[in-house]
């Protein structure tokens, strides 16, 4: 089903079965390619999250580790391979790297990332990191049944092809391996309260060229499991809904959300943690287990 065009630029449709959205007609690999590579807003990302690397503490960073740490701690043999998607210049696996070491001396871990980023590869923070410049599907050919723990944060979303995507990463999983990932909640307050046509702070989750596919708690679930996984955690951790509302009252339509803005900050703290506790959030994480067979064809 058609729906409104993205500012008049991109063609969006709604599934008539899930409701979710996504950009079609998408633009190809090769723009892709290109505005990875090559846009100014992935280079300013960059050093973003290398700014985030250099401080001792980062509540994104520490929040994402402290998951992997415990699946690491769940898996019962001595080498483990952690593979991330989307790794840019490592800072994720050059920290995760240092508070493994601490946590587990004992254990031989293999940390490996892969990014169709050739800049943000080429400027890796820890060249001791295995870091390689390819796409899933490449990448899939020659290390099927090779990771045990796969991540990738805030990139599904970017996919022409999120299915196929998932099901490359369920070829390089070993069996029973795990996948945690990170993605906007197409569902939660703050993208629900304001449009993708709208004016907003933060990226909704349709915001082409970089979001081309919009996920939600509500179909998770049936997407992980037609891609091969069984569901462990759907979260909404999200901490900024009331706050982006109240940034952005006086462009909300809806006089009871626009109402939630002018209450106490403790009533709001309170409602936040209502949204949060009820997968509300406009940020989702993932834990996923390599499950059910699959067809690659």
């Amino acid at each position: 089903m058609e729906a409104d065009d993205f500012h008049g630029s991109y063609k969006i449709k709604r599934c008539n079965t899930c409701s979710s959205h996504s950009v079609n007609p998408a633009p190809n690999e090769e723009a892709l390619n290109d505005y990875y590579n090559n846009g100014k807003c992935n280079l300013l990302l960059d050093d973003l999250l290398k700014a985030r690397y250099k401080k001792t503490a980062d509540f994104i960073l520490d929040d994402r580790i402290k998951i992997v740490l415990d699946l690491i701690g769940g898996i019962n043999k001595g080498d483990v391979n952690l593979l991330e998607i989307g790794c840019s210049s490592g800072t994720f696996l050059a920290k995760l790297k240092h508070f493994i070491a601490e946590k587990f001396p004992d254990k031989r871990i293999l940390l490996a990332g892969i990014d169709i980023d050739a800049n943000a590869i080429q400027s890796c923070v820890d060249k001791e990191l295995e870091l390689t410049v390819a796409n899933a599907e490449t990448f899939a050919r020659s290390a099927v049944g090779k990771y045990d723990i796969i991540v990738h944060f805030e990139l599904i979303e970017h996919l022409i092809d999120p299915f196929s995507f998932m099901t490359n990463l369920h070829k390089l999983l070993t069996t029973n391996g795990c996948m945690l990932f990170t993605t906007p909640n197409a569902g939660g307050l703050e993208m629900m309260a304001s449009g993708y046509n709208d004016f907003r702070l933060l990226a909704h989750s349709i915001f082409p060229p970089m979001h081309l596919n919009a996920f939600s708690v509500a179909n998770m679930t049936h997407f992980a499991i037609r891609c091969g996984f069984q569901v462990m955690e759907i979260s909404t951790p999200g901490k900024l809904d009331i706050d982006m509302l109240t940034v952005c009252a006086d462009d909300i339509d809806n006089d009871g959300l626009k109402r939630l803005t002018t209450l106490d900050e403790e009533t709001k703290g309170l409602i936040q943690y209502l949204v949060t506790f009820l997968h509300g959030s406009s940020h989702m994480r993932c834990i996923l287990k390599k499950k059910y067979e699959v067809s690659h064809g």
